[in-house]
């Protein structure tokens, strides 16, 4: 008797379950473009299996660039250690931020089989989606889309007079729709140099003499604004006497320019100066360490000096569980939470209405992390890298 009611139960739930796989293969291509493209990463994953329909829609250059538009900023963080982490992405992305508190968090782990020697490379950057990675000795570089598997390897070139200490970021034109790369590098009796290479091309191009950028694809937070990749450049070594200045890369017009620091950042030793985005304007980030203060302006009109406001005043960040002691701003969520990585240790969220630290589940493996802010999508290299070498 019981094994007959099990029976009937059974057959109920699966015809439920048929029922409704029905009604969501019946919705118009429209409304289930539109549904899908407000998924989380894994959700999609799953719905990429339902059938081929969801399969063509979801491959559709189309619905890349609508699921980019519209794909939160996630956390992108690479492992050196332990070596069996080495080889990792991973990728956390904020599926639900409740009032309450509570931070849900899906973790998904990308293995990206990557032309670098001994699978070693460093996470430099991001944009749109796409990521660049570094081969250790700076000889190799690589445009891959993790969530797609998809990469592209790149011969950065050599010379002997040009020294080891390389540096890199990444961006987009929106006027040519080309992706590309930027090396600077110093070469001896002749200074600082710079290079591009546009993705698609197959080859590098000379920018002659450039600014020297020590600091250039080092940015945890997102900086790329108005087609512009930015960061900071301290112009002396004195501690007591620190002088800094704002310097980016205009990816539409392939030329370096400076931008005016916030006036109230008065540099003092051992502060850290960051910068990121804030709701499409480009924010500065001073961490006081002797204060554990933060002090975060905002550039309201991209460009003017006088436009820097103070957006926010985070104090008492010192955390005692914490391992670290210094923080860097991650991703502002729209209930009033940040989060930071503190030390490239661990990620803390901090509640901007109730001035609280809370500790989350992202954390290191081993020592320290390689951590930037990461934006998940969709975007295939075969349409925006025609003439290279794409690898699975």
């Amino acid at each position: 008797m019981r094994d007959s009611m099990d029976r009937r139960e059974g057959k109920k739930i699966r015809f439920c379950v048929e029922e409704a796989k029905k009604l969501l293969t019946d919705l118009p291509t429209v409304m289930v473009v539109e549904i899908l493209s407000w998924l989380p990463l894994k959700s999609i994953f799953k719905c990429r299996c339902v059938c081929k329909t969801w399969l063509q829609i979801i491959s559709n250059p189309l619905f890349a660039k609508l699921h980019l538009s519209r794909s939160p900023i996630s956390i992108l963080i690479h492992e050196k250690v332990p070596k069996r982490e080495a080889g990792y992405l991973r990728l956390y992305q904020v599926v639900e931020a409740l009032d309450s508190g509570f931070i849900q968090i899906e973790e998904t782990i990308f293995t990206p089989r990557l032309n670098l020697p001994d699978s070693s490379f460093i996470l430099v950057d991001s944009c749109n989606g796409l990521v660049l990675l570094c081969g250790i000795e700076m000889k190799l570089v690589c445009v891959c889309n993790p969530v797609l598997d998809e990469f592209i390897t790149i011969k950065v070139p050599q010379e002997d007079k040009r020294t080891f200490n390389a540096f890199f970021c990444f961006g987009f034109s929106v006027k040519t729709n080309q992706y590309k790369v930027v090396q600077t590098f110093y070469v001896y009796g002749e200074g600082s140099k710079a290079e591009l290479y546009t993705v698609g091309t197959g080859s590098w191009k000379s920018l002659g003499n450039a600014p020297y950028c020590s600091n250039l694809g080092y940015t945890r937070f997102n900086t790329f604004l108005h087609g512009a990749c930015h960061w900071v450049e301290y112009l002396n070594f004195n501690l007591n006497d620190q002088k800094i200045k704002i310097v980016c890369f205009d990816f539409e017009n392939d030329m370096f320019r400076d931008l005016p620091s916030p006036p109230q950042f008065k540099p003092e030793k051992d502060d850290l100066l960051m910068l990121g985005v804030i709701e499409d304007s480009l924010c500065a980030c001073c961490f006081r360490e002797d204060s554990y203060q933060f002090d975060i302006w905002v550039m309201k009109d991209y460009g003017v000096k006088e436009s820097w406001t103070m957006q926010f005043r985070i104090e008492d960040t010192f955390f005692p569980y914490s391992r670290g002691d210094y923080y860097c701003p991650l991703i502002l969520l729209k209930n009033g939470r940040m989060l930071m990585s503190c030390s490239d240790e661990e990620v803390i969220c901090y509640n901007l209405k109730e001035n609280r630290l809370m500790v989350t589940d992202i954390y290191a493996k081993g020592d320290r992390f390689s951590i930037i802010a990461y934006t998940p999508c969709f975007v295939s290299l075969k349409d925006v890298a025609i003439v290279e070498q794409i690898s699975r």
